[in-house]
């Protein structure tokens, strides 16, 4: 006990730990190899067990959504490389809850010395041996930016650890605060007044934008998501600015009856980095599997992306089977 060497987990503020590891994607060296990218590092206590198996088809097929927000997920377990792959591949042949089978595109590192898992204060006395359930968002500047630890016997939920990532870029972004139970589109909060006049002021202020509910606590309409303002024809969605330019489309013109093909996916460039292609793909997906047409890719980024989103692809390449198993266009249009 005397010569237990005590490491101290990174704090929120602290730089993430550095480490090279053998991961199922290759060599990586962390988190150099992630500047400039959100990354979500998280364990889960071994492979082939249940919950872990659960969270990792829930994170496949949520994939894309974080590359849209700039973010990569890394996995870890006390594990093999070997074991890692096995694992996957048993979790590729899964078809969870009839939702449809999904790939493993993110990385899995293998610490079989547990010198990542220390580091990160990922183990924790209700076992030696096994990762619990921890969660480190790193910004692009390689900070710990928000740590979630659950317990073995508790499946994570993505959408809060989406919300965080959201939650933070919405900080650095706009220099505002995010109130409970926030999602994208709701209210913001203003820092608290430093002094009596700003204060004053800030109640005076107060208006259609800003409701201001005591001197200390002031919320900001936030800007209306963009993704409402979206515009449609037959075979093509667009964004427009608001001196009407075009600045986003994506276009899928009908080849043959029922068929189309994703010809353009084009974002300009104040648009980029905010996730705007996978937003008018995945209209462009509801709008076509509630149709019914099937689809041929011709542009490589929805290409890409469909291969992210199984479920979508599934509908689009053979519509009848799925509508089969939902009932409906429109049931199937709901699951996206």
């Amino acid at each position: 006990m005397e010569n237990e060497e005590i490491v101290r987990m990174p704090m929120i503020g602290d730089v993430a730990p550095s480490f090279r590891s053998i991961t199922t994607k290759g060599k990586i060296n962390f988190p150099e190899d992630y500047k400039g990218k959100w990354v979500v590092f998280f364990s889960h206590p071994a492979d082939f067990t249940p919950v872990c198996t659960t969270e990792f088809i829930a994170l496949a097929k949520r994939y894309g959504e974080f590359k849209e927000i700039n973010t990569e997920l890394l996995g870890l377990s006390i594990d093999s490389v070997h074991s890692h792959l096995a694992w996957v591949k048993s979790i590729e042949n899964i078809d969870w809850k009839g939702e449809g089978k999904v790939c493993v595109p993110f990385p899995i590192v293998a610490d079989i010395t547990m010198n990542v898992a220390n580091a990160y204060g990922m183990l924790q006395s209700v076992a030696k041996t096994q990762t619990i359930r921890a969660v480190f968002i790193i910004d692009p500047e390689s900070i710990v930016r928000a740590i979630l630890y659950y317990p073995m016997s508790t499946g994570r939920n993505i959408d809060e650890i989406k919300r965080v990532v959201l939650s933070l870029q919405k900080h650095d972004r706009d220099n505002v605060s995010t109130p409970a139970d926030w999602n994208p589109g709701d209210d913001v909060l203003m820092g608290a007044p430093l002094t009596l006049e700003d204060a004053t002021d800030r109640i005076k202020d107060a208006g259609d934008e800003i409701v201001a509910y005591d001197w200390y606590l002031t919320a900001k309409k936030d800007k209306k998501d963009m993704t409402e303002e979206f515009k449609s024809t037959k075979d093509k969605i667009w964004l427009e600015d608001e001196n009407g330019k075009t600045i986003a489309w994506i276009e899928f013109p009908e080849i043959e009856p029922n068929v189309v093909e994703v010809t353009h996916t084009v974002v300009g460039p104040e648009l980029r980095g905010r996730g705007m292609a996978g937003k008018l793909t995945r209209c462009m997906a509801k709008k076509l599997i509630a149709e019914g047409k099937k689809a041929k890719l011709s542009c490589s980024y929805a290409i890409k992306w469909f291969n992210e989103n199984r479920e979508c692809e599934a509908a689009l390449l053979n519509p009848d089977a799925e509508y089969a198993k939902v009932g409906t266009p429109e049931g199937m249009s709901c699951k996206i």
